[in-house]
C-alpha cells in the first residue's frame, strides 16, 4: 500500500522512539510533542439546516440534517504547517492528501472506520481510523469513499460517478490538532448531483373523479452521461453535459421505484403514488421523457421532448409533476433547493389531523412552468402517445 511522506516520516518516528524507549525511558520524553501521533474524531457531518414550513409563523430552529446511515465518506487531512508557524493552505486538487480514512454513517449520525471498494461501497474487515502527527491542516471529505486517483490532467478526482449515486463534499481549514486538541468538525456537506421528484395528480377540473391514479414508470432520456467526474475542490463541481444518446445518459425509474404519496397528499384515495432519485448535473439541451400512468383500468405512456433550455443543476430538486385532466395531460416543473423540509405547526408532539402533505412534492415557493402537454389522450391497457 502506497504511503505518503508524510505517514513515512510518522512511522520512522514511531519506530526511533519505540527503540530508543527501550534505553531511554517513555517515548513521550523522545518524540517532539508536535510530532507525536494524534488519533482524530470527527464530528457528526450534517447537510446544514433544512427549511422550515410551519402553518402557524411561529419561529422554530430545526437540528442540521445528518448524512443519511450507512453511506460511506473518505475524508483527506492535509499538512499545512506546524501549530504557530507559517501555514501553506492546501490545494485539494492539486496536493496529494497526507492522511486519508473511510468512514461510515452509523444510524446515530456519527462516523465509524469502515473498509470500502474501488466503487465507495463498504466492505467486510475491520478498518483503522485517522492518525495524524500534530500540526495544523485541511480537510477535504467526499461521499460516497471512492478514491480519490490523479488524473492525467494533474488534478486529484474521484471518476466513475453514475447516475442515482448522491454525491456530496465538504472541506475545512485551519484545524489546529494537538494531543489535546483530537476532535474534527467537517463543514456543511453540499449536494454535488441534483434531485429529481416525480409525481402523478388529478387537474381539480376533472368533470369526474378517477378511482386510480398512479405512475407505472419514468425514463429521461438524453441527458448528462454516466462515467462522470468530480475534481477535489471547496468549490469545484462535476461538468454539467446533456443531449448524449444511449444507456449511459438515461434514468429509469421502474414501478418498483414508486412509493405512494403521504395521506394527505391523496385525499381521495386514488393511489397516487412518486418516485425519486439522483441525477448528474445536466446543461441545458433538450431532452425526452417516457411516462407511463395507471387512470382507473387503462394506461397510456405519454412520450414528449423538452427543450425549454432546463440545466439540472447541482443541490437543486426538480420536481415534476404529471396533472391530469379528463383526457389531456400536463406536465408540470418546479425547482427548489434540495434541503429537506421540516414542516411544524402549534400541535406540539405531532402533526395536525390528518397528517401533513407530502414533503418531496408540497413545499416551498417556486415558480410552476408547463414543460410538456398531451392533448385528446385514447387511454387504453398498452397505448403509446406521442407528445409536444
Amino acid at each position: 500500500m502506497k504511503r505518503s511522506r508524510v505517514e513515512v516520516y510518522l512511522l520512522g518516528l514511531l519506530a526511533g522512539g519505540l527503540l530508543a524507549g527501550c534505553t531511554a525511558g517513555p517515548v513521550e520524553e523522545i518524540v517532539p510533542e508536535e510530532s507525536r501521533p494524534v488519533t482524530l474524531s470527527f464530528g457528526k457531518p450534517d447537510l446544514g439546516v433544512p427549511e422550515l414550513l410551519t402553518r402557524s409563523g411561529e419561529a422554530v430552529s430545526p437540528a442540521p440534517t445528518p448524512l443519511p446511515p450507512g453511506i460511506t465518506v473518505r475524508i483527506g487531512a492535509y499538512f499545512t504547517g506546524d501549530v504557530g508557524g507559517e501555514l501553506q493552505e492546501a490545494g485539494f486538487a492539486t496536493t496529494e492528501p497526507s492522511f486519508e480514512a473511510t468512514y461510515v454513517v452509523g444510524d446515530d449520525g456519527g462516523l465509524s472506520p469502515c473498509l470500502v471498494d474501488a466503487d465507495g461501497k463498504q466492505v467486510e474487515g475491520e478498518a483503522g481510523g485517522m492518525i495524524v502527527r500534530g500540526g495544523v491542516y485541511d480537510f477535504y471529505a467526499v461521499s460516497p469513499a471512492r478514491p480519490l486517483q490523479k488524473g492525467a490532467d494533474g488534478s486529484y478526482k474521484i471518476t466513475g460517478i453514475p447516475h442515482k449515486e448522491d454525491v456530496m463534499s465538504s472541506f475545512v481549514r485551519g484545524v489546529a490538532v494537538t494531543k489535546d486538541a483530537r476532535r474534527v468538525t467537517l463543514g456543511t456537506f453540499r449536494h454535488k448531483c441534483a434531485m429529481v421528484v416525480f409525481n402523478v395528480s388529478p387537474s381539480s377540473e376533472n368533470a369526474l373523479p378517477f378511482e386510480k391514479l398512479y405512475g407505472t414508470s419514468l425514463v429521461i432520456k438524453k441527458i448528462s452521461s454516466s462515467g462522470a467526474s468530480l475534481i477535489a475542490g471547496c468549490d469545484t463541481g462535476i461538468l454539467p453535459t446533456g443531449g448524449s444518446e444511449g444507456a449511459e445518459a438515461e434514468v429509469r425509474f421502474s414501478e418498483d421505484e414508486f412509493e405512494p404519496v403521504e395521506a394527505e397528499s391523496d385525499p381521495d384515495k386514488s393511489g397516487l403514488n412518486k418516485t425519486k432519485g439522483v441525477v448528474l448535473p445536466k446543461n441545458g439541451q433538450a431532452f425526452d421523457v417516457e411516462i407511463s400512468v395507471v387512470r382507473d383500468d387503462k394506461t397510456a405512456t405519454l412520450k414528449a421532448t423538452i427543450d425549454k433550455n432546463i440545466s439540472f443543476d447541482e443541490g437543486k430538486r426538480y420536481i415534476f409533476t404529471l396533472e391530469v385532466k379528463n383526457s389531456e395531460s400536463a406536465l408540470l416543473m418546479k425547482v427548489l433547493d434540495w434541503n429537506a423540509i421540516v414542516f411544524t405547526d402549534d400541535n406540539v408532539g405531532g402533526p395536525p389531523d390528518g397528517g401533513y402533505p407530502d414533503p418531496d412534492i408540497n413545499e416551498g415557493i417556486g415558480t410552476t412552468v408547463t414543460v410538456a402537454q398531451w392533448k385528446e389522450i385514447q387511454w387504453s391497457g398498452n397505448g403509446e402517445i406521442g407528445g409536444k
